[in-house]
């Protein structure tokens, strides 16, 4: 597979660069959230007022043979100020091929929060209470390409996509025609590799998976990283449901027939699996609430050269949701709970946040 995309990415870019580019357009789109924290139980480090911002830069245009071509990038407000850009990306419209995309960051495949439950934010990707939870990986995380096949192919709406990033080991690369420098990335031969595919097969339910694995080009690796998860979503009038099951395996440097990698664990856990369930309902249109419950397992494997035996923890996390969102026209007041019980796979460790938020979109 990483062969057959190697061969389209060449063909596509041969095609593509035999065309000239007709000029573009620019538009500018942002948003901003300005939000107030209580913390409570074992996290409670206060209260807190927040504000966040991004500022969105898109050029859209057309090759001489038919192919679209979009830009864009963000530039984001961290705290104190300072600014920077992320989600940079160029994605070239392939008409009846679909689309094949470049991107520095972001633009990845996972579907970690595609059961969509969360009138302001879905889960712990918006509240999170828990220090480290391994919600899975995504291609994402490292300059990649991908390749999305057009949503009219198949039956069911059944989409495929697949991405492939070169090195997983040293961030984001610069381009080498940049200002101070060329490739800052070492081709240490880490790769990783994504797929994805979703579907609608009737009115209102969605049904999407993902797996993600890091090549194992490091001959120290015990266990290669990969993650994988797969969600549901129906739509009904007002209501919706989703429900969602994932899994972590974290890579371990630890090589196999060693001595010393005979009774080798992770410090930080093996596996984790994940699940969750929630419902959400519009009360009217501008306003809309949504509960949900995410529960995490942290599972400890001894390693062996002969034999892989899997010890559960005996501790589950577990994470419940309350969300009210009311729409004011030019902006979207929210109201977030979460009560976490033995978070940070602790037993007996119980956290809250109370998040209240207005966000502006333009």
């Amino acid at each position: 597979m990483k062969n057959i995309l190697k061969t389209l990415v060449v063909l596509v870019s041969a095609s593509l660069i035999s065309f000239a580019a007709k000029a573009g357009e620019l538009t500018v789109t942002g948003s901003a959230n300005a939000s107030y924290v209580i913390n409570g139980g074992l996290n409670n480090t206060g209260k807190a007022i927040g504000i966040s911002n991004e500022l969105m830069f898109s050029a859209t245009g057309e090759l001489d043979n038919g192919y679209s071509w979009k830009y864009h990038t963000e530039l984001d407000m961290a705290d104190g100020g300072a600014a920077s850009n992320d989600d940079t990306a160029i994605v070239f419209g392939l008409n009846d091929l679909g689309t094949l995309g470049i991107y520095d960051a972001e633009g990845g495949l996972s579907t970690e929060t595609g059961y969509g439950i969360g009138a302001v934010g879905v889960g712990q990707d918006y509240a999170n209470t828990m220090t480290r939870i391994g919600m899975g990986s995504d291609v994402s995380a490292d300059p990649h390409i991908a390749y999305t096949m057009p949503a009219d192919m198949l039956p069911f709406g059944i989409v495929a996509a697949v991405g492939y990033a070169p090195n997983t080991e040293d961030g984001q690369g610069n381009s080498a025609k940049s200002t101070g420098g060329s490739q800052t990335v070492d081709a240490d031969g880490t790769n990783a590799t994504q797929y994805r595919l979703t579907a609608a097969p009737i009115d209102g339910l969605k049904l999407g998976a993902d797996y993600y694995e890091v090549g194992n080009d490091l001959a120290t690796l015990g266990q290669n990283k990969s993650s994988g998860h797969v969600y549901a979503q129906y739509a009904m009038g007002n209501f919706k449901v989703g429900l969602f099951d994932a899994y972590l395996e974290p890579g371990i440097a630890t090589k196999y027939g060693t001595a010393s990698a005979d009774t080798a664990t992770a410090s930080n856990g093996d596996r984790y699996d994940f699940k969750g369930i929630g419902i959400e309902f519009a009360v009217n249109d501008a306003m809309s609430v949504s509960y949900s419950q995410e529960k995490y397992k942290r599972i400890d494997k001894t390693m062996s050269v002969t034999q892989s035996t899997h010890v559960e923890s005996s501790v589950e996390s577990e994470a419940d949701y309350i969300q009210v969102a009311y729409n004011i026209g030019g902006a979207t007041l929210g109201l977030a709970m979460v009560d976490t019980d033995n978070s940070d796979y602790t037993d007996g460790k119980e956290e809250s946040k109370t998040v209240f938020s207005i966000a502006l979109e333009f």
